[in-house]
């Protein structure tokens, strides 16, 4: 049996190619047909045979965009990915995790809010007081246990079970500082021989400068696609750039 994908794509293809189809084809030859009876049917068979050797419309540059991009959106459909149920689906559905630091002493002075593929948030946003927890599994907290006895501390949010897909991090300064971001993902668990596997990748931005009651955007590109790397993107209104660091290993 045929994939849907392929099987929908199969179809389309069938009915751009064929002449039947083709509504710009089927309108000159209604035209030639009305003018039949004031036209030489020399000329008649003349029009008639180079409509039929013209490229048809499937294999023009716009509409071969126009047909991918509506095969794009029907993968998309097909491919839609359930959400986690419990913190288990941590290790069987993937994990993204997001730790954020400044150099202050103490908790950090600038706050994030996550926003996953399908408009859900979680985070606190400290200029305007609103904080959410929409993310099906996914928490949010203060860490200062495990910086070697600093007085820094370390904010983290972490998603179980995130889908593939754009995540909008959302930094938020109460004044002007530099902070880091570091995320670490890992993909689904996948079978390999007889065990189950799963693969880590993270990206790192590290001393990015705010001033104070300003926000950055961070773009985290996910996939619970083990051959897939998450990367990060600092969005800037001229330069965007792209972070990303590689360490695929199994777990």
């Amino acid at each position: 049996m045929r994939p849907v994908v392929f099987r929908f794509w199969h179809a389309q293809s069938k009915n751009w190619s064929d002449p039947k189809n083709c509504t710009e084809r089927n309108v000159l030859l209604d035209r030639a047909s009305t003018g039949a009876k004031t036209l030489d049917p020399r000329i008649l068979k003349l029009v008639t045979l180079l409509m039929t050797i013209i490229p048809t419309p499937a294999l023009s540059h716009a509409n071969f965009v126009l047909v991918s991009r509506f095969a794009d959106n029907q993968i998309r459909s097909v491919l839609d990915e359930l959400d986690p149920d419990d913190t288990d689906d941590c290790f069987s559905l993937g994990e993204l995790d997001v730790d954020f630091r400044t150099d202050n002493n103490g908790p950090p002075n600038i706050g994030v809010v996550l926003t996953d593929p399908r408009g859900r948030r979680i985070g606190f946003d400290p200029l305007t007081k609103r904080g959410w927890d929409a993310l099906p599994v996914a928490r949010g907290y203060i860490d200062c246990d495990d910086l070697g006895g600093a007085d820094t501390c370390r904010g983290v949010v972490r998603v179980c079970g995130p889908v593939t897909g754009i995540y909008k991090l959302e930094v938020i300064a109460q004044q002007t500082t530099a902070y880091s971001v570091s995320v670490l993902a890992r993909s689904r668990e996948v079978l390999d021989s007889n065990s189950l596997r799963s693969y880590r990748s993270g990206a790192d931005l590290e001393n990015v400068a705010i001033r104070a009651r300003s926000r950055n955007v961070v773009l985290l590109n996910y996939s619970r696609d083990g051959r897939e790397k998450v990367t990060a993107q600092l969005q800037h209104p001229l330069h965007p750039q792209l972070y990303e660091a590689h360490f695929p290993s199994a777990r």
